[in-house]
């Protein structure tokens, strides 16, 4: 990944482009990973890291030699990032090509995991939770009270989970 004209007017050495080259893919590993903890391609976390990494914004075709992945993977997660609202689209005046930059916030993507992914399995949760109090009068009377007291913890644990999640999510989009 060659460092972008623009970003400097020293002359730029070829350590200095290694070197830069080196940060951009380290930032993209890290973003790779959490993306994919966060249940999410880890396409998407390495084009985000990548342009939160880079000092100028990047068109589609330097991400996809940076990054050696496929245009039509690159070009989903662009799409997916700006509607995210993670990274930002601009054309410069007569460029036939958009670049893009990171927004450097990690509001979107906590936004995305609540929303797509914890809300919808705490809302199955409750209906897995209900299930497993109606298995209770089938349990031998040994255990019966214990299980009983643990599934009253977990819907305990699950319902201040329900209660102060959309708080978290109120509180991250101000």
């Amino acid at each position: 990944m060659a460092i972008p004209a623009a970003a400097s007017a020293d002359p730029v050495d070829k350590s200095q482009v290694r070197a830069m080259a080196d940060l951009q893919r380290e930032l993209s590993e890290i973003f790779a990973d959490l993306a994919d903890l966060l249940g999410n391609p880890s396409s998407l976390g390495s084009i985000y890291g990548l342009l939160f990494a880079s000092p100028e914004p990047l068109s589609m075709e330097e991400i996809v030699e940076a990054l050696g992945i496929s245009t039509g993977t690159v070009s989903q997660g662009l799409r997916r990032l700006v509607e995210l609202e993670a990274v930002t689209s601009q054309k410069n005046g007569g460029e036939r090509f958009t670049r893009y930059s990171a927004k450097l916030e990690l509001r979107p993507f906590v936004a995305m995991f609540l929303d797509q992914r914890l809300m919808p399995r705490l809302a199955r949760s409750t209906e897995r939770l209900e299930a497993l109090e109606r298995t209770l009068p089938g349990l031998p009377d040994s255990v019966r009270k214990t299980i009983s007291s643990r599934i009253g913890r977990a819907t305990k644990w699950h319902h201040r989970s329900k209660t102060f999640l959309p708080l978290i999510r109120k509180l991250i989009s101000k």
